[in-house]
C-alpha cells in the first residue's frame, strides 16, 4: 500500500514536470511576432467579428459569413473579452492551452495504464515534436481539433475499460468539441476506431452499432444547435459551404485548389513533423539485422497485434485508421495527420527504450548530433550579428533571406539576446554537469531540443513573423486614414490581404466593382491589380501614396494605397 501511494506521488510530481515544461514552450512566446501568413489573421478576424457584431453564430467578415464551425473563434472572442481587443497573443491562445491540455492529460491518461518510464518518454516526444510544437504557437483550427479527437479516443477508450456500459459523456463532450472545431470529421474517426477495436475484442455486430449509436446521439446534440441556428441565418448558402466543406474536400470535388497532393505526400512530411526523433527512426534501421528480415506475413503480424498489450492495441489502431483515412482524398495537409502523435510517441518510446538496453551507440549518436545541432545553432544566431548579408545575392529567395537576418540583426545584443541564443548551449553543459544522477544521452537529447525552441521561439521566429510587411503597410495606412476605414479593390474571386486588414482592425471594405466605392477616399489593392484599377477608374483622379516596403508579404505580393476622387 505504501509502495502504491510513493507511485502516485511520484505520478503527480512527473505530472506537474509534463504541464510545466508543456506550459514554459509555449505560453511566454506566443505573443511574439505579427501575424505573417494569411491562415492566421483570417481566423482573427472571425473572432473580431463576432466581438464587434455581438453575432457569435455566423459573423460577417470581408463580405462573407464565416461558415466554418466556430469553436475556436468562441475560444479567442472569449480570451479577447477582458482587453477588449484580439491580439496575436490571445488569437494563438486557444492552440497553446490546447497543447498544454493534450500533453498533460496523455501522460495522466496513459501513466495509469501503461510503463509510467514509457509513458514519461512518449510524452516528452510528443511535446517536443516539430508539428504538435508548430501547431501550437499558430492560430489555426488543428490543435484545438487535435486535442479535442484525442480527448474522444482516450475516453472512449475509458469508457470499453467499463464494458461500454452507461452513457460515454465526457467522451461524447470532446467529439462534440471535435466537431464544433471542424465538422463531422471529429466524430466519423473516434467512432472508426471504436468500432475497429469494439471487433477486435471479438464483440458482435449489435453491440458495436448500439455503442456507435450512443456516441453519435450523444455528439451530436450541442453541434446540431449551432448547424441549426447557422443555417437559420445563411439559408442554403451555408449549407452548400459546408457540404463543400467537409465532403467535397473528401471527395475532391472542391470549388478552388485546396492542398492537393499526391499519395505519398504523407510518408516524407510524417518525418519532418516527428524531428528530431525521426532521425532516431533513421538510425535505429541500422540496428536491424536485414539478412534475417523476411516478407511479413499476415498471420505473422496478426498474431503480433494480438499479443501486445491493450493499450498499444489501442495506439496501433488509432494511428493506422488516422493515416489511411486522411491518405484517401486529394486534399492533404501536414496537420491532418495530428491526432495520430500521441500514438505514434507510444511507439518511439518503446523504440528509445530499446535502443538504450540493446543498442546504445546508435541513441549516444543521436544525442550528440542533437548537441551538435544545437551548439551551431546557438553560435548562428549570435554570429550573424557580425555578417554582411549582401553576399547572398540579388535573387528573389536570396532577398527574401537577407530580409529576414536583417530583421534578426536589428535585435540589441544585450545580455537577454545572448542567453537566449546560447540556451541549448547552456542546458547541454547544465546536463553534462549532473551526468552522474542523469540517463545523460536521453537527457541531452530531449534537453538540448527543448533549449533550441526557446531560442527558436525567443530569437528567430520574432524576426521571420516581424519582417513580413503587412503591419508596417497597415500603420502607413493609418498616417492617411487613422481611423483604417478603406476600401479593397479586388478582382473576381481574390482573398483579402487578412494580416493588413486585422491590423486596420477590420475596417477595410472590400469592393470587386469601381461604382459601388464612394466618391472619395482611399483604396488598397494587389499590384497585380493596378493596371486594371487604373482604367475603372479613369474618371476619378486617382494616386499612389504608399506601398508595402517589399513583396513578401502573407500573399507574395505588394500591397498599394491610393488616395481617389472623382474629377
Amino acid at each position: 500500500m505504501k509502495q502504491k501511494e510513493e507511485n502516485r506521488e511520484d505520478v503527480r510530481r512527473i505530472g506537474w514536470v509534463v504541464l510545466v515544461l508543456a506550459t514554459m514552450l509555449t505560453l511566454p512566446f506566443i505573443g511574439m511576432g505579427h501575424f505573417y501568413t494569411r491562415g492566421e489573421p483570417r481566423e482573427a478576424l472571425v473572432a473580431m467579428a463576432m466581438l464587434d457584431q455581438g453575432n457569435f453564430i455566423l459573423p460577417f467578415f470581408q463580405g462573407e459569413f464565416a461558415f466554418k464551425p466556430p469553436m475556436l473563434h468562441w475560444l479567442v472572442a472569449l480570451f479577447s473579452m477582458p482587453q477588449g481587443y484580439v491580439s496575436e497573443m490571445t488569437a494563438r491562445l486557444p492552440s497553446a492551452l490546447a497543447y498544454i491540455a493534450m500533453c498533460y492529460g496523455f501522460f495522466v491518461f496513459f501513466s495509469r495504464r501503461y510503463h509510467v518510464g514509457k509513458v514519461l518518454i512518449a510524452t516528452l516526444v510528443l511535446i517536443t515534436s516539430f508539428e504538435v510544437h508548430r501547431a501550437a504557437m499558430t492560430c489555426r483550427v488543428d490543435m484545438v481539433l487535435t486535442a479535442f479527437m484525442v480527448g474522444g479516443f482516450l475516453f472512449l477508450y475509458r469508457w470499453k475499460e467499463r464494458g461500454y456500459r452507461g452513457m460515454p459523456w465526457l467522451a461524447s463532450l470532446m467529439i462534440s468539441g471535435a466537431i464544433l472545431t471542424k465538422g463531422p470529421i471529429g466524430a466519423i474517426l473516434p467512432c472508426a476506431v471504436m468500432a475497429v477495436m469494439m471487433i477486435v475484442d471479438g464483440e458482435k455486430t449489435k453491440p458495436v452499432l448500439k455503442a456507435l449509436l450512443k456516441v453519435a446521439l450523444l455528439s451530436s446534440v450541442l453541434p446540431l444547435c449551432w448547424y441549426v441556428a447557422a443555417y437559420h441565418v445563411g439559408g442554403d448558402r451555408f449549407l452548400d459551404l459546408m457540404m463543400e466543406e467537409n465532403f467535397g474536400r473528401f471527395l475532391g470535388k472542391m470549388s478552388y485548389e485546396s492542398h492537393e497532393n499526391g499519395p505519398f505526400y504523407y510518408f516524407p512530411i510524417l518525418l519532418s513533423g516527428l524531428l528530431p526523433w525521426s532521425l532516431l527512426i533513421v538510425g535505429s534501421l541500422f540496428a536491424i539485422r536485414w539478412r534475417e528480415v523476411g516478407m511479413p506475413k499476415f498471420k505473422a503480424v496478426w498474431s503480433r497485434f494480438r499479443s501486445m498489450d491493450s493499450v498499444m492495441q489501442f495506439a496501433v489502431v488509432a494511428s493506422v485508421l488516422i493515416f489511411v483515412f486522411y491518405e484517401i482524398p486529394k486534399s492533404k495537409r501536414s496537420v491532418y495527420l495530428l491526432p495520430m502523435y500521441p500514438f505514434l510517441s507510444l511507439a518511439i518510446a518503446n523504440l528509445i527504450v530499446w535502443l538504450l538496453q540493446e543498442h546504445r551507440r546508435i541513441f549516444k549518436a543521436y544525442a550528440v548530433t542533437i548537441v551538435v545541432v544545437g551548439v551551431v545553432f546557438s553560435v548562428a544566431l549570435i554570429a550573424l550579428h557580425a555578417v554582411d548579408l549582401s553576399f547572398l545575392g540579388d535573387s528573389r529567395s536570396s532577398r527574401r533571406l537577407a530580409l529576414q537576418l536583417g530583421e534578426l540583426q536589428k535585435m540589441p545584443m544585450g545580455v537577454a539576446y545572448v542567453l537566449a541564443s546560447l540556451m541549448p548551449v547552456l542546458v547541454a553543459v547544465a546536463i553534462w554537469m549532473r551526468r552522474k544522477a542523469l540517463n545523460l544521452y536521453l537527457w541531452l537529447a530531449v534537453g538540448v531540443w527543448v533549449a533550441c525552441y526557446m531560442s527558436l521561439d525567443g530569437v528567430l521566429n520574432p524576426a521571420l513573423k516581424n519582417c513580413v510587411p503587412d503591419y508596417y503597410f497597415a500603420q502607413k495606412v493609418k498616417v492617411y486614414q487613422p481611423d483604417g476605414r478603406i476600401g479593397f479593390y479586388r478582382v473576381g474571386k481574390e482573398e483579402p490581404a487578412y494580416a493588413a486588414v486585422f491590423y486596420l482592425d477590420d475596417k477595410v471594405m472590400p469592393y470587386s466593382e469601381v461604382s459601388a466605392m464612394p466618391e472619395t477616399g482611399y483604396v488598397m489593392l494587389r499590384e497585380a491589380n493596378k493596371e486594371r484599377f487604373e482604367e475603372e477608374m479613369s474618371a476619378y483622379r486617382c494616386r499612389e501614396v504608399a506601398r508595402t516596403d517589399n513583396e513578401f508579404t502573407s500573399f507574395k505580393g505588394n500591397l498599394l494605397l491610393y488616395k481617389y476622387d472623382k474629377r
